[in-house]
């Protein structure tokens, strides 16, 4: 049960992000003229992978030339489709069109050998040929002078296509989607790594500002990894390039995702020094949503520091700015921190008031994460309150939700709620069921945090059950986690190992 920070902004799509950041080295390095040969299993695929080559080439314009029955000539075919001096790297496409398998001769493939000294005169730029791979063999057949221009040669794998949303900016809101695998994550980090070093010389604005954009994403990512010194390094590059720029709206986020990385590192007063200076900042440039969602980090930190006056006083302002804003989201979200609040001040029945006004909206807006969370938290008040058949019934509700959506970081803390109330009741076994399949799911997406607390839980489990050695070793597990994590519960944690080796 934890309150919820607004973010501002080798799997087979690592198979594709490989071959895919190797196309991009190529063309980069390219100066002048010349050819490189993209082998794609499923032609239906190309032009994702040219969307997404586009996408991370900032600043380069990739120009595509279709080839077609009637098409006899490549060199022709650029210069009629894209003028006399293309402007940028050539994508070539369609052969499977222009040079049938069955045929004898291909003079499309021939025409290569025989205008092999004009290429490099008529088109200056890289060209990649994007070929199916039966067609691989026949071209290095019938035009073996040309091929020997050639720099790389590129296979790309077949994959589903939900796959390659992996390697797409928009599909991860900012690096905070809490669903995607640990595997699938280091892939996307692997990704903003090669772009961001390709483009981190550019002088452009909008080339800058997209790259700290990416500078931003990385560092959610490797937060969610548990890589929270590196996260915090990549948000203060984040911060240097937007405050070069003159840019406000960005030097908020970045102060506020280094408020963040402060808090994961334990250090909760320099976290709240830097929400308050991204709440000034928000409020200088007139941005009420940034304002609100800044609010809600400042008492989230404050609550951190057990001041949870201020934390009210916080999260209150906060709801009065998405309601005005007719944000039901953040309205929902800030609702249940609030409850979150009353249950540390053990005032339960006020928390459960909370959490069902918070079910209520996120249902009415389709909030499906929001209403794993709502029953979640509504499980817990109802456990404070003692009604543990009650409590049940919604941690099994929320588990559900979150192992539907696919959330295997709601569904690790919902397991690790549901194993505390099976052990309020007395069933330590069924507990340490429900906290083995926790930390099993926390060290699959590689959440450190989560792998922490479900270490303590088996711990506590077995201490329980008179497994003294079993305590200790977890114990012992969880202390390692919690102090690179720089966390403030090994203070806990250390206190408890020291009394069972007593």
């Amino acid at each position: 049960m934890t309150n919820q920070t607004e973010t501002r902004e080798t799997t087979e799509s690592a198979l594709v992000g490989e071959p895919l950041r190797a196309l991009r080295r190529g063309l980069m390095r390219a100066k002048g003229f010349a050819l490189l040969v993209a082998v794609v299993r499923n032609p239906a695929q190309r032009q994702q992978l040219i969307q997404l080559l586009g996408e991370a080439m900032l600043g380069t314009k990739l120009q595509t030339v279709v080839l077609g029955s009637q098409s006899t000539d490549i060199l022709e075919e650029i210069q009629k489709q894209l003028g006399s001096e293309p402007a940028g790297p050539v994508m070539v496409v369609g052969f499977e069109d222009a040079v049938p398998s069955d045929a004898a001769n291909h003079p499309i493939l021939n025409a290569l050998n025989l205008r092999r000294p004009d290429w490099p005169q008529r088109v200056p730029q890289p060209v990649v040929f994007w070929v199916p791979e039966f067609l691989l063999g026949i071209l290095a057949r019938s035009a073996p002078d040309f091929m020997d221009w050639r720099s790389d040669t590129i296979h790309f794998p077949e994959v589903e296509p939900a796959q390659f949303e992996i390697l797409k900016s928009a599909t991860w809101g900012g690096g905070a989607d809490t669903r995607m695998s640990a595997a699938a994550r280091m892939e996307r980090v692997r990704e903003l790594r090669s772009r961001i070093t390709s483009n981190e010389h550019q002088q452009d604005p909008a080339i800058c500002l997209t790259v700290a954009g990416w500078l931003n994403e990385l560092g959610l990512h490797l937060m969610l990894l548990g890589q929270n010194q590196e996260a915090l390094d990549q948000f203060q590059r984040a911060l240097s390039i937007v405050r070069d720029l003159g840019d406000k709206r960005g030097q908020g986020v970045a102060l506020g995702n280094l408020g963040a990385a402060y808090g994961n590192l334990g250090d909760i007063r320099k976290a709240v020094e830097f929400h308050e200076r991204a709440l000034a900042m928000a409020r200088e440039i007139g941005d009420k949503l940034g304002e609100a969602q800044d609010l809600g980090n400042l008492a989230n930190a404050c609550q951190q520091l057990g001041n949870t006056t201020k934390a009210i006083e916080f999260y209150e302002a906060s709801l009065f700015l998405h309601r005005k804003l007719c944000d039901r989201r953040g309205e929902g979200m800030t609702l249940g921190n609030l409850g979150l609040v009353y249950a540390d001040l053990g005032e339960p029945r006020k928390a459960l008031d909370f959490h069902e006004r918070q079910l209520v909206i996120v249902r009415e807006i389709g909030d499906r994460r929001g209403e794993g969370s709502a029953l979640q938290n509504l499980g817990n008040a109802y456990a404070d309150l003692g009604d543990k058949r009650k409590a049940t019934e919604f941690h099994e509700q929320a588990l559900a939700k979150f192992r539907e959506l696919g959330d295997r970081r709601g569904e690790s803390g919902a397991l690790g709620d549901l194993g505390t109330v099976f052990a309020e009741l007395g069933d330590t076994r069924k507990a340490l069921a429900c906290y083995e399949q926790a930390l099993a799911i926390a060290r699959e997406i590689g959440d450190r945090r989560i792998e922490g607390y479900a270490l303590g839980n088996i711990a506590v489990a077995y201490n329980q059950l008179g497994r003294r050695v079993e305590a200790i070793a977890h114990f012992e597990l969880a202390l390692k986690v919690f102090d690179a994590l720089e966390e403030p519960y090994a203070a806990k944690v250390r206190a408890a190992l020291a009394e069972l080796r007593k």
